[in-house]
């Protein structure tokens, strides 16, 4: 007599319906990965938006004070649409990789932000477009990157 345990398992038609709620999970996961894609101009803005925050040490007061207000506008606006043009508001990442990503690029942003209020404290703000281009890179590199990463992620249920 075999024992099933309770589960109610009752040869090939139990298995092949638990092969199809797999199946149809797996759909679901790649549904979902396919619908969180962000646009292909959210990171490129979000860099935009980031080298206002970067290079606003650059420049004099009451500049420095709109050109942050500014930038911190538009990161709230492009979440906003991403989100609605999605449909989907993602509140962690997927998995360790997009994480990493995350983080990565978290650092790096608070890292040249930094550097740019140390080049504007030792009177050398010319040098504070090169940080703020370097953050545009590395917000839309990272960015592109990190969606990739969650992609994959989602997909794979991991």
């Amino acid at each position: 007599m075999k024992n099933n345990f309770g589960s109610g398992m009752n040869g090939d038609a139990d298995r092949a319906g638990a092969r199809e709620t797999l199946d149809a999970l797996s759909n679901d996961r790649l549904a979902l990965a396919e619908r969180v894609k962000t646009p292909p101009w959210y990171y490129p803005l979000l860099g935009v938006a980031t080298v206002f925050i970067i290079g606003s040490p650059g420049v004099e007061q009451p500049s420095r004070s709109v050109l942050v207000a500014f930038g911190v506008i538009a990161l709230v606006a492009l979440t906003v649409a991403s989100q609605k043009k999605t449909g989907v508001t993602i509140n962690r990442t997927a998995g360790p990789r997009s994480l990493g990503i995350a983080v990565t690029l978290g650092v790096a942003v608070a890292f040249l932000l930094g550097v740019s209020l140390t080049l504007e404290s030792t009177g050398h703000e010319a040098w504070i477009a090169l940080t703020a281009a370097v953050a545009f890179l590395a917000v839309w590199l990272l960015g592109r990157l990190y969606d990739r990463a969650y992609y994959l992620e989602l997909r794979s249920g991991r």
